[in-house]
């Protein structure tokens, strides 16, 4: 048989199964290799969503936050045993959300490392394949203060609001801090209200009552002062009730400029 040029005949390819001495009954099927095709394409997509995502996250001083489970220090805190046992805790419930959708909360005084923790977990998540977003609270009320003169800041609020609709993970930093001092709390914002409980229902699975995705908070506030400033019907659906679940730091100290 004459071969055509570049193409493989039948006895091309024998020669090359011959040569290798590939045992063809363990070849796969071409449902199998399609099958392969599709879930590597999926992954591909996944990984790009993850990143669009993320993309969208609001960071105070527009600086993005890094920070690892390595990179926590429990011997910075005169309680370096209260620090290691809430550093264990985290990496517990990180490995827990991988496959639960969880709300967890952090509460406890300014820079005790609430929010590094929260980004660690966020870290962990996001490096074995799910998406993540991180918002600055104040950070995000202040935007959408400047939404209503600027087309493309209105633009912008509809990408954040679509990722932290749709990130498997949402990290809330600091909320409560757009509720205003200690000493002199109001309540949020109309706009940011309104933001805040559509994401709240787009994340809750209404017939379980529990998570559909999960949701990372820190905070300075105790809940009667969250409370003051949303809606309890938005407070119900985000901060979670179980103590396995909230992880306290109020007995460590702010550690903020500190040397290890």
């Amino acid at each position: 048989m004459e071969k055509t040029k570049g193409m493989f005949t039948h006895r091309d390819v024998q020669k090359i199964i011959d040569k290798r001495r590939m045992d063809v009954s363990k070849l796969p099927t071409k449902e199998e290799i399609d099958q392969r095709t599709y879930e590597r394409s999926m992954a591909t997509l996944t990984r790009k969503k993850a990143r669009a995502i993320y993309r969208h996250s609001v960071f105070s001083g527009n600086i993005p936050i890094e920070f690892a489970f390595e990179d926590w220090k429990p011997d910075m805190q005169a309680d370096s045993h209260k620090a290691r046992e809430i550093g264990r805790k985290a990496f517990i419930l990180a490995k827990q959300m991988m496959n639960t959708s969880k709300n967890v909360i952090m509460f406890g005084p300014k820079g005790s490392g609430k929010t590094s923790l929260a980004v660690a977990m966020l870290t962990y998540i996001r490096k074995y394949g799910k998406s993540g977003v991180f918002v600055s609270t104040i950070e995000l009320a202040q935007t959408l203060s400047l939404q209503y003169d600027a087309p493309d800041v209105r633009k912008r609020v509809a990408g954040i609001e679509r990722a932290m609709t749709e990130a498997d993970v949402l990290l809330l930093d600091d909320f409560g801090t757009e509720g205003g001092m200690k000493l002199d709390i109001k309540p949020v914002r109309r706009d940011m209200q309104e933001l805040m409980y559509r994401v709240a229902n787009a994340r809750l699975d209404f017939e379980s009552n529990s998570p559909r995705l999960s949701t990372i908070i820190t905070t300075n506030n105790e809940m009667s002062e969250l409370e003051h400033m949303y809606n309890s019907k938005l407070i119900s659906r985000i901060i979670p009730k179980s103590k396995d679940c909230t992880l306290n730091f109020e007995k460590l100290t702010d550690v903020r400029g500190k040397r290890p």
